[in-house]
Formats: structure tokens, C-alpha cells, sequence
């Protein structure tokens, strides 16, 4: 499934694939039993990262309709789902609670891509949407992005080895970089402090291929060494051109 791309008309034709697919097994009903197919509904589609360190495992709803099937445990992805364009009333709570830890209105818009990122505040926890904008990948080329979720790390830039200079600079917490394009290959991807060139955290050898589109997620306490909150990355595949 084609998503969103920068091009126009590559977003239509994205979202045209998707309706024609749906379509023609509405029309093979139709022509058994002559009945005639519905129109597609207009859609937004929404992924959820959850990146909040100290929440519980949660239900998330959209407009009293909850979302998951799961309770949704940190670092757990919600893969991209349908959503009614609109503002949707979004509330986050404990597992089986009837008590937000959050709730917060979000505008989707029809034919349009977004993902949510939890994330730790002092007190409590916030929603991040952001619209998820890629130029259609190809063979010789990856995409990537990153999100700073850590909320005791320092302002930190994004290293790829073998390249001259830093793919993402300047990110701050809660800040969602923009795609940039890489070539294909193996690569070691390093998080440094913007203020002391540290090296904070760095993956090993990674192999980003073609036809692809990713985010990396830099998550966890920088005041933590051990256990399952500490200071990591984490790459997520949102999109595969086939």
C-alpha cells in the first residue's frame, strides 16, 4: 500500500490503489449478486508509537472506539489503521481503567497519513501527531527520519557512518525530524549530544534497504544504564514500495 508521498499525484495514485483493490471485490459481488458496490469512504491513516517510559500498558480510544486489541505496552507500534477524517477525541488510559492518563483532540485529514508519538512529561504523558510526508522510495535509495522521545537526554544530532556530515541536527524532545533520503547498505547509526559531541547511544551494524521508508526512535532514560527503560533506538519499517 502506497501511503503519501511529496508528489500529488503520487498520493492520489497511492490512495487509488488501495479503493480499486476494495472495488473490484465489491464488483465481483456485485456481478453474482447484482448488487451494486458502495463508495469508498474518505479515510486518514494513523499509526501509534508508544514512547512513554513510566505509563502502564494502555487502551487507546478514538472517539469512544477503543483502538487496540491488545493493551499497548511501551516501545509497541500500532501499525497504520483507517481512521474518520475529522477531530477525533483520542484518550489514552491505564489498561482496563476508566481514568485517562490523557485525552486530547487530533484533526485528521481525509487521504492524509499521520503517526502518534507518546511520550513522557514530568507529570503525566502527551500525544504527538504528525503527518507523515515521504517521497516515493526507490531500489537504490532508503528513507529515513528521527523522533526524540527521551526526556532526560540533551538537544542531539543523528550520525550515519560513512557520511561527512550529521543526517538530522538540532533535536530536541518530542521534535520529529523530516525524511531524508540515504542510499542502501549497512550502516552504524550514532545519537550524540549536540552540546558535548558524546556519543549517547549508537545501534550496530544496521542494513536500511531499498524501497523503504523508516523512523528511528531514540527512547528511554539517558539517566538509566540497565533494564528495559534505558537509553535506546529503535527503527521502525513505516512503508515498503513493492
Amino acid at each position: 500500500m502506497s501511503f503519501i508521498s511529496k508528489s500529488k499525484t503520487s498520493t492520489r495514485r497511492g490512495f487509488l490503489i488501495v479503493t480499486g483493490v476494495i472495488a473490484g471485490s465489491f464488483l465481483l459481488t456485485s456481478c453474482m449478486d447484482d448488487v451494486q458496490s458502495p463508495e469508498p469512504q474518505p479515510a486518514a491513516y494513523v499509526s501509534i508509537f508508544q514512547g512513554a517510559t513510566d505509563a502502564p500498558a494502555m487502551d487507546i480510544f478514538a472517539n469512544q472506539n477503543r483502538v487496540n486489541q491488545q493493551p499497548v505496552q511501551y516501545a509497541q507500534v500500532l501499525p497504520y489503521s483507517p481512521y474518520h477524517p475529522g477531530t477525533r477525541d483520542f484518550r489514552f488510559s491505564a489498561f482496563n481503567s476508566a481514568t485517562s492518563l490523557l485525552e486530547k483532540d487530533l484533526v485528521l485529514k481525509a487521504d492524509s497519513v499521520y503517526s502518534i508519538f507518546v511520550a513522557a512529561e514530568a507529570e503525566g504523558i502527551d500525544a504527538v501527531l504528525v503527518k507523515d510526508v515521504w517521497e516515493m522510495p526507490t531500489a537504490e535509495k532508503a528513507q529515513l527520519r528521527f523522533v526524540h522521545l527521551s526526556p532526560d537526554a540533551d538537544n542531539v544530532y543523528l550520525e550515519v557512518s560513512g557520511t561527512t556530515t550529521p543526517l538530522v541536527t538540532g533535536s530536541t524532545f518530542k521534535s520529529v525530524s523530516d525524511f531524508e533520503e540515504l542510499n542502501t547498505g549497512n550502516f552504524t547509526l550514532k545519537v550524540k549530544s549536540s552540546e558535548t559531541d558524546e556519543t549517547l547511544i549508537q545501534s550496530g551494524t544496521l542494513e536500511l534497504r531499498g524501497n523503504r521508508v523508516y523512523t528511528l526512535v531514540l527512547r528511554g532514560l539517558a539517566s538509566q544504564t540497565t533494564g528495559d527503560k534505558k537509553l535506546d533506538i529503535q527503527l521502525i519499517t513505516n512503508f515498503v514500495n513493492y
